[in-house]
């Protein structure tokens, strides 16, 4: 009986979108600043790229909403201090999760978890002056790999999301280079990574002076803006992929529901700071209440902003727990702490 409703709370959280991993530092902005003369404006543009993260929405509405209603961008901020690192200095700005939170709550705008969607992108390239290749981490070997690759890192982080590239080792390599007629490449990637959507393009130079775009996104361009005009359409085509599935997971926060949390393999203090705070950093977590101790486990109950499964979410993704048990028409949740 205990299986059974295990696999049916299993079944309803995760025929929803699953988002798989955790934005560990989704209220931790880092973003470059030229000299203390400029902190000001750096914190400005800290403070929208916070705002794009909890919204899902990269309009500057939400933004405008929060100033007229009489908020300065600094009553958000935790602290802030300049780091080195790069090359560069930057600005790292620790904005106050609660007050924001709330703050969306007050003005209904909707807002998203810590829990956020990993998108894979497989591309595909034959420039015709070498041997076709998948872009990966690896060295680029292009300005348009450069080009791909940078944007991808710097989307991520400004959105809060997960745009990756797949990372190949030599075994990976000659595999898909030596049998690429007999093995399916998407079946493979499913087999080595986890996501929530993958991106397939596969970018060709057809002719002196043209090139063709297959796959998710399709065009045919010249070669003398190839590189601006592919990025461009890039560009677009992911943001909206980014955009349709963050608005897919929204959270309402005018509903507000309880959950009943054990968290168990709790041995000595340190432990019960480490799972308070975990529990503390959940967005949806709206007010956190101990209601008892047992031996190794420590029961909570948890109001959250939105439906349950969004709560749920943030939990599965979490580098700190583990769902142990689940009932479909309770809200109890069994959790332990992974050290």
């Amino acid at each position: 009986m205990r299986f059974i409703k295990h696999s049916l709370f299993c079944l309803i959280i995760f025929s929803n979108t699953c988002f798989g991993k955790e934005f560990i530092d989704l209220f931790t902005v880092l973003e470059p600043v030229e000299n203390t003369s400029s902190i000001d404006k750096s914190i400005n543009k800290a403070f929208n790229t916070m705002i794009f993260r909890l919204s899902g929405n990269d309009s500057p509405s939400n933004i405008w909403k929060i100033i007229n209603a009489g908020n300065s961008r600094k009553d958000f901020i935790n602290s802030y201090s300049i780091e080195n690192f790069d090359n560069g200095s930057f600005l790292e700005v620790n904005f106050d999760k609660n007050l924001l939170v709330n703050k969306f709550n007050q003005l209904s705008i909707p807002f998203l978890g810590n829990s956020r969607p990993v998108i894979l992108f497989l591309i595909k390239v034959d420039a015709g002056s070498r041997e076709p290749y998948i872009l990966t981490n690896s060295s680029p070997n292009s300005d348009l790999d450069i080009s791909i690759r940078k944007y991808l890192k710097n989307t991520s982080t400004k959105r809060g999301v997960f745009l990756e590239l797949p990372t190949l080792d030599l075994i990976d390599i000659n595999e898909l280079n030596n049998y690429e007629k007999l093995i399916n490449t998407i079946d493979f990637f499913k087999d080595k990574y986890v996501f929530d959507e993958l991106v397939e393009l596969e970018i060709l130079k057809t002719s002196i002076n043209e090139w063709s775009v297959d796959g998710d996104l399709k065009f045919i361009a010249d070669e003398l803006d190839f590189n601006s005009f592919f990025m461009e359409n890039f560009h677009k085509y992911t943001n909206t992929k980014v955009n349709l599935l963050l608005k897919n997971n929204l959270i309402d926060s005018s509903q507000i529901n309880k959950i009943n949390v054990s968290i168990s393999n709790i041995y000595n203090f340190q432990d019960y700071q480490n799972i308070k705070k975990a529990i503390e950093n959940l967005v949806t977590a709206k007010e956190i209440t101990i209601n008892k101790f047992a031996i190794d486990t420590v029961f909570f109950e948890i109001s959250t902003y939105g439906d349950i499964k969004y709560l749920i979410q943030e939990i599965s993704s979490s580098n700190f727990f583990e769902i142990l048990d689940g009932y479909e028409n309770t809200p109890i949740i069994g959790l332990s702490y992974k050290r």
